[in-house]
């Protein structure tokens, strides 16, 4: 009996072999797991965007145009604002009492970064702004009056083909502050200006940490910083960018998902746009001294990208590649 119970126990080298196997077992299932949880998130960013393009329409429902990209000068031509897209879709996006409370037709961007009883506002953390699979903080300085510490952001609005000629600084009589894409500063663009095609526009994409420029991510309540902080170039005045490359531009859009990132296009709807989506730069000024004839002139000629064409609104070419 003795010998027949100690038959039945393992042998060390059995232990170490189901113990290896577990382990092999666990390696081949992790990266199916991590999959798994990547999609998860690009399904919980797509909704976002969703969001996000459904507050533009009821924006342009309310106000017969998108929200600006960002606000520097009032009605009265004084200089003002430095408020974001993303705060005039607050009520849209159930953040009325957020809007309120900063006040944005009353003061500042800057003053209400000064002042500390209202600063907790602009650190406000909205979910709506933040793709899960992004490793930006949940904070970032703002470049501007106060160096305070702001909310972040991971979408950002397109302005098309952006130059330092078309200023956005510029008194509202000036013409040269207008762009070719859904937003610039005080944009105040309509469905009808969208003559390529709502369904062919992007309207906001995805932005992540930059390798070159980790301090410089978008914030939700700001327009400062590097490339407008809250508008992102398809083309860009100084540099060639891509999709998920390494990060050398501060001017484009980017993603921590695999393979591509997220847009919202001007009909609401929401897209995978591949990194491999056809990019050209080649016909386009990159010395800061392009204009939008310029863009149309090398759109006609074919010597734009997919990618470059989605982001102007107004180039009369057909989307003949895929995304």
């Amino acid at each position: 009996m003795h010998r027949r119970r100690a038959s039945l126990g393992f042998t060390l080298v059995e232990l170490l072999v189901v113990i290896a196997i577990i382990g092999i077992l666990i390696a081949l299932l992790l990266p199916a797991v991590q999959a798994a949880r990547e999609a998860a998130r690009r399904i919980n960013c797509t909704n976002n965007l969703k969001q996000l393009g459904l507050a533009m329409h009821n924006y342009h429902d309310t106000h017969k145009c998108f929200p600006p990209g960002m606000m520097l000068i009032d009605d009265q031509g004084t200089i003002a604002g430095g408020w974001a897209w993303g705060v005039f879709l607050m009520p849209f996006i159930e953040q009325s009492p957020l809007q309120d409370t900063l006040s944005v037709t009353k003061y500042t961007l800057s003053q209400v970064v000064s002042d500390p009883a209202l600063l907790p506002m602009l650190q406000t953390r909205l979910t709506v702004f933040l793709c899960p699979s992004s490793t930006i903080e949940d904070l970032r300085e703002f470049q501007g009056p106060g160096s305070e510490m702001v909310a972040t952001a991971n979408y950002t609005c397109s302005r098309g083909y952006f130059n330092y000629s078309y200023k956005n600084f510029s008194p509202p009589s000036d013409p040269i502050k207008k762009n070719n894409g859904m937003y610039y500063g005080e944009s105040s663009t309509r469905f009808a200006s969208v003559t390529d095609g709502t369904s062919s526009t992007f309207a906001c994409g995805e932005r992540t940490v930059l390798t070159a420029h980790q301090d410089d991510p978008s914030k939700w309540p700001s327009w400062c910083g590097p490339g407008g902080g809250g508008m992102m170039n398809t083309v860009s005045s100084s540099v060639s960018t891509k999709l998920n490359l390494d990060g050398t531009s501060i001017h484009g859009f980017s993603s921590d998902h695999p393979d591509g990132a997220n847009f919202c296009f001007a009909d609401g709807s929401v897209r995978f746009v591949s990194e491999l989506i056809e990019f050209n730069n080649g016909g386009v000024p990159t010395n800061n001294s392009g204009t939008h004839a310029q863009f149309i002139a090398a759109a006609g000629a074919g010597d734009v990208g997919v990618y470059q064409l989605l982001g102007v609104r107004n180039d009369n070419q057909p989307i003949t590649g895929g995304l």
